[in-house]
């Protein structure tokens, strides 16, 4: 029983620890909580959608540990419904991009 607390206290370390990193890089509105015994935080986020003509729109919306992929992808699909429709050719994928231009194609 000790180790598996020693063992979840240390996993909710190393999570405080990376959001702690995501903070110090973001503005205060795009904060995330430290992760509470249960390993869950939220927050608020910025996505970017950006079009072939190289068109960018941004929105920033809630998001929790607790929510699917698929519950964030809904959100922003919702979110970015406008700028979508005004695609010529209505195909889009999720991407993750880390500060050194990194990419990540989200399935």
């Amino acid at each position: 029983m000790a180790n598996d607390r020693d063992k979840k206290a240390q996993e909710r370390e190393k999570l405080k620890n990376i959001i702690d990193q995501w903070n110090a890089n973001r503005l205060d509105i795009f904060w995330l909580s430290e992760p509470n015994e249960e390993l869950e935080f939220h927050g608020a986020m910025r996505f970017y959608f950006q079009d072939a003509g190289q068109k960018v729109a941004t929105k920033c919306i809630r998001v929790a540990s607790t929510a699917t992929t698929s519950d964030v992808i809904e959100t922003l699909i919702e979110k970015f419904r406008p700028d979508i429709r005004m695609l010529s050719i209505p195909e889009y994928a999720l991407y993750e991009i880390h500060e050194n231009g990194e990419e990540r194609k989200i399935k």
